[in-house]
Formats: C-alpha cells, structure tokens, sequence
C-alpha cells in the first residue's frame, strides 16, 4: 500500500505529465497555504519529496473576509509552519473591504470575487519569486462535491477540476480528505479551522456538511458513480473540444479587448452542442464575471430568434446579430456618466453619452455631424460603434504598430473629457479595430487610422 507522500509524488508527476513535464524540468516549485488540513499536508509532504535540487516556495493570501484574530491568524500560522520547516513563504494581503466591493461591482458570490483576487496574487507570486509551477490543495472530496455542485447547478461540464491547468498543479486531487488527516494526525501536525466551513449558506457547505453524508449512508455507490461519471465528461469534453476548435476556424472566432465576433451564417449552420459551446467560449473570452443562464445561451442558438430580436443582454453580458456578424461581449450602457455604446448599422440619427450624432454617406466613405462639428472617415462601412473608450482599447500609429489610447489621450491632456470623447470603432469585420479618435469634437486633435 502506498504512503500518503508516495501518493502525493504520484499525483505531481501526473499533474506535471498532464502539462507536458516532468519534474527534472522543474527549478522552483511553489505551494498555496492557507493553514488549513489539506494545504499544510501538501507543505509537509512536498518538503520531503522533492528533490533536493528544486526549490519549494509557499505564498499564502489573507483574504481579510473573516474576523482580524482568525484571518490574521491563519496566515501567521502559515509562516510560522513554514520558517519550522525553512521554507520560504511570500504573504499577500487583500485590503478589508476588497473582496466585498468586488462582489458588489461584479454581482458575483464572495467566494467567486476572493477566489479571483486570490489567483491574481498567486499569479504575481509565480512571476515575482520565478516559479515553475503552483501546487494547489484542491483533494478527491473537493472533486466530488465540485461535480454535485455542477449537476444541481445544470451545469453540462461535470468533468470536475482538472490535475493541471495553464501552471497551476493539484496532486492531492485523487486523495481523500480522512488520508490527509490522517498523515497530519500520525507526525503531530497541528492546521487551522476555517469556521465558514460549518455554515450552509454556501452550495458547497450544503453539499459537504449536508447531502454527502445522506449520500454516504442511504446510497453506497455514489462516489464511483460520481467518478465514472466526471470521467466519462472529461473524454467527451476532448472531443468536444478537436470539433470546437475546427468550428472556431471556420466561424472566422476572433477576440480582441474582450469583444468576441464570428460569422453568423456559418455559426446558424452547426450543430446545437457545438453551438452552445462556442457561446460558452465567447462569453468567457469577454471575461464576464456573472453566471449566464443556459436558456439564454439556448435561445441565441436559434437563427430565427437571434435575427429577429437582433440584440439582447443577460448576466452582464450582451448577444448582438447584425449584417452577418455575432457579436458577445460586456454588456455597456448606452448613457451614463462611465460611458457610452451605439451601434450605427445605417445613416440616421443616434444619441450617445451626452452627444447626439448625425450619420450619413454610404459604406468606404462615412460623415459624422455634432455639435457643428463634422468629421469625415474612408474606409468605415457600416456597422460601426460610437463608443467611449474601454481597458486595454490599443489604436494603430503611422509606422503600424499599437499604441495605448489611454496613454494618447493622456498626451493630448484631455483631464476629464477621457470617458467623453467618442471612439469610432469598425465592426464589418473580425478585427475591429479602432477607426478614428474623434478628439476634434471637444478642440483636441483627430487621430485616424488610415488604411
């Protein structure tokens, strides 16, 4: 029978094969803490097995969501387990509040919004101390209860958590959680409790503390069952994923500033399944924090419905069809004092943010009026946008490459007339880039992109 440290060298190997690697490629391995029974017995037991020619590191994060005395003392635990064992550790705090005004601004659980900071943290702690990899404490208990979960929620991916994802590693994932108590308990290690545990208002907590143990004692085969099932998920997931990656290419899939578009026609033309996935795909590229529910993604599966209702938001996120061409991405208020979008799909008059825009000409040569000012643009079919500007909006310079439009207007110094001078964006085709800068409306100069 194989020790529980035997076991755990057994689940990083696979975890670093599932990554294309093997341990002899590793410098620096580093391990999350959070002082709790599962992570500590990782500490512990990464300690004795890895080579001594690999570094082992440990980051633990204060999320500040719990009372000062126990958060705090989480995390001072931590380092001091780890100086025991001379191991060096990095400790992230979280601001008190952050996590709660996150869970506010993006509608999300506040185990959703920390668990997203927490991963921000464990990202820079990869890049700052030059990890290879980041082992994670997620056992073969946090599988089952992430499949239950996923079912009772309707989800259609019950493959569980994977033993690796982008550098993140899980080699406790085939342990169960009694083996790790076990191996603290026989070496006299102590571990913290976090007490949010033992409350039900989480799904998680529910199915822990309550449908596992009917589970456990009115229906004996659940968990192989439960097993058999995630794997069974993750196999059609793979080939799911070969005929979605040949779809992606034939849709024309292009993401670019958290905007997803592809050609409708080819879309409408796929099969329901694979159709679902690419708006699962589309709305994740557009980093949407909020659960999409799937009879709003079933009903853009349908042609009719999509192209007579034309446009439709949910969850934060919003479906356009126009001319040939699916739109997703954040859904954006059309007046507010954070910004503006319109979609301009023929000549007309729009109102955007505090402007009204006048629109005429014909595709390749397109005059915008306000205000008394005119602006003329070659090269803009229609439709377009009439935006505000967006993170990350880049714009392309004279000599061809991308400058950062917020860094442009920081040079016309345009203070805070930022969010108010309008952005002419392209939308005929999958690269949507920016046309124009129109900052003569407001007495700055134009930038446009001439192609």
């Amino acid at each position: 029978m194989k020790s529980f440290e035997e076991k755990v060298l057994e689940g990083l190997e696979y975890s670093l094969s599932d990554s294309k690697v093997s341990l002899s490629d590793c410098t620096a391995i580093g391990v999350a803490v959070s002082g709790g029974a599962d992570s500590v017995s990782l500490l512990c037991a990464l300690k004795n097995i890895l080579p001594k020619n690999i570094v082992l590191k440990a980051v633990t994060v204060n999320h500040n969501i719990r009372a000062e005395e126990e958060t705090a003392g989480d995390a001072d635990y931590v380092e001091s387990l780890c100086r025991s064992l001379k191991v060096p550790c990095v400790r992230h705090e979280i601001e008190r509040g952050l996590v709660e005004k996150k869970s506010s601004e993006e509608k999300t659980g506040i185990e959703d919004s920390a668990r997203r900071l927490r991963y921000e943290k464990f990202r820079l702690f990869m890049e700052e101390e030059k990890v290879d990899f980041l082992c994670l404490a997620h056992n073969k208990n946090d599988q089952e209860e992430t499949v239950l979960m996923r079912f009772l929620q309707g989800s259609g991916d019950l493959s569980g958590i994977p033993a690796s994802r982008e550098r993140f590693l899980r080699p406790l994932i085939s342990i169960y959680r009694c083996e790790i108590e076990n191996y603290l308990s026989e070496r006299n290690i102590s571990y913290r409790t976090d007490s949010t545990n033992l409350e039900n208002d989480l799904l998680r907590n529910r199915i822990r503390n309550v449908l596992v143990p009917v589970l456990d004692e009115h229906f004996g085969g659940w968990k192989t069952a439960v097993q058999n099932l995630s794997e069974k998920s993750r196999r059609d997931n793979e080939s799911f994923r070969f005929y979605l990656e040949r779809s992606l290419e034939e849709i024309a899939f292009s993401e670019r500033n958290g905007t997803v578009t592809f050609r409708s026609d080819v879309y409408f033309s796929l099969q329901s399944s694979i159709k679902d996935r690419i708006l699962m795909e589309a709305v994740k590229a557009t980093g949407a924090s909020e659960r999409i529910p799937q009879s709003f993604l079933r009903r853009w599966t349908e042609k009719e419905y999509a192209e007579l209702k034309k446009t439709e938001a949910s969850s934060g996120v919003q479906f356009s069809v126009v001319k040939g061409l699916f739109t997703v991405e954040k859904k954006r208020q059309v007046a507010t004092e954070e910004g503006f979008f319109a979609i301009i799909e023929e000549p007309g008059t729009f109102s955007a943010g505090d402007c009204t825009f006048t629109v005429s000409g014909e595709n390749r040569k397109v005059t915008i009026c306000c205000n008394e000012k005119k602006i003329q643009l070659s090269d803009l079919n229609f439709p377009f946008a009439i935006r505000s500007r967006q993170p990350g909006d880049e714009v392309k310079s004279s000599d061809g490459a991308m400058r950062s439009l917020s860094k442009i207007l920081d040079g016309w110094k345009v203070s805070d007339l930022k969010d108010r001078i309008p952005v002419i964006q392209k939308m005929d085709g999958p690269l949507q880039n920016i046309k124009c800068i129109w900052g003569s409306l407001y007495g700055f100069s134009d930038w446009i992109v001439v192609e």
